[in-house]
């Protein structure tokens, strides 16, 4: 029987973005895309999840599925939770692949100031008689100079689980991981930079980081082939 690959979307990934990847990989493996909760076509949480929910909605799948320690798959955000499922949970999975997580938060720079100055007083900045009627596109340049333009494109539950995902801080636990694992870094990931995975590496012993030349963040989409590649040969060893 063939290894069971189950993935776990970045923020705002579907089954649609992941549909090139899966049309090849499951030539080799049986492939399974789960919608995380506020993406796809599953429904938004009723109260405010953190990384901890989405890993127990994770593990839950797993057992709804009947898979037996799949392979999991996690991209930026859906590797932050992969990762905590594999630290909280390490029986349920055999491997673990990451592609640019978003596992390192920083606690102050100057785009999150930026975010900070968004998120409390914007509100009543862009309230203001005259500023008002400029407020939509105001938003949007600031956003985009903060990198918050994922923040930009939610609202009520999803902005508050946004909010307090992006401060979750995995970094000094990766030492607990005891599982085989591949990281997969875009040379020019300006989402997640290479420092941070090469960092990583460091961090997860077992574990071995292989860097796509030219890649970007969203290497699934982007460099399908050569993406793929990787993870079969990892696999297959």
């Amino acid at each position: 029987m063939s290894k069971q690959l189950l993935i776990l979307p970045g923020w705002g990934g579907t089954k649609e973005t992941w549909q090139d990847f899966v049309n090849i990989a499951q030539k080799d493996y049986q492939v399974f895309c789960l919608e995380l909760p506020c993406f796809g076509n599953e429904s938004y949480p009723d109260k405010i999840w953190g990384i901890e929910k989405y890993a127990i909605f994770v593990a839950q799948k797993i057992k709804d599925l009947n898979l037996i320690k799949p392979v999991l798959l996690g991209h930026s955000f859906g590797g932050q939770v992969a990762t905590y499922l594999a630290i909280n949970n390490p029986e349920l999975i055999s491997e673990l692949i990451l592609s640019g997580p978003a596992l390192s938060r920083p606690s102050r720079n100057f785009k999150r100031c930026i975010f900070g100055f968004i998120a409390n007083l914007g509100k009543i900045f862009f309230q203001l008689p005259i500023i008002c009627r400029f407020a939509t596109k105001a938003k949007k340049i600031l956003y985009k100079l903060a990198d918050s333009s994922d923040y930009n494109n939610t609202s009520g539950v999803k902005r508050e689980i946004f909010k307090k995902v992006i401060r979750q801080d995995l970094i000094n636990q990766l030492s607990k991981i005891n599982l085989p694992v591949l990281i997969i870094w875009g040379e020019k990931d300006k989402y997640v930079p290479l420092k941070t995975g090469k960092k990583i590496a460091k961090l997860i012993k077992n574990s071995e980081l292989k860097i796509i030349f030219n890649g970007r963040h969203g290497l699934h989409i982007s460099q399908t082939g050569e993406f793929y590649k990787i993870i079969k040969e990892f696999l297959n060893k």
